[in-house]
């Protein structure tokens, strides 16, 4: 796996203390629509938000995609930090992605917003592709 479109244009090691992905583990992601679509997968830095960034940090994290690690313990949780977001800017979508990921798509490092977050940071290997993710189901939450 290789991460040359991650690493292009700084000299900021993003991929220190990330980790393949499990492929039992199972993540959320906010759709803008009801079905996935390759903009859902985009990161911002690909938008052209942040890239005149010059903090490590913060260029990590625009080139990250963000997702949720998820169990049942806890996915309702996530949906209500989702339907607030939502409520607060409803163009962003009301349905998610509850996803695997496959060989190849990338890594991901534990990046939570506050105490005991489930947020984790994706960062898309070069080859990846929608194909890389084997959905398990799209889910409504607002």
């Amino acid at each position: 796996m290789t991460f040359e479109k991650l690493t292009n244009g700084h000299d900021c090691d993003c991929l220190g203390k990330t980790s393949v992905p499990s492929s039992e583990d199972i993540f959320l992601r906010k759709l803008r629509k009801q079905q996935l679509e390759e903009k859902d997968f985009e990161t911002h830095w690909e938008r052209g938000i942040g890239v005149d960034s010059t903090e490590c940090e913060d260029i990590c994290n625009y080139k990250a995609i963000s997702i949720n690690l998820t169990s049942a313990e806890i996915e309702d949780s996530i949906f209500e930090h989702y339907k607030t977001t939502f409520s607060i800017n409803p163009k962003k979508g009301g349905h998610c992605l509850k996803f695997k990921f496959k060989e190849g798509a990338g890594k991901v490092i534990y990046a939570p917003v506050v105490d005991g977050d489930s947020h984790h940071n994706f960062f898309k290997s070069d080859l990846f592709e929608l194909t890389h993710l084997e959905p398990v189901t799209v889910i409504k939450f607002a």
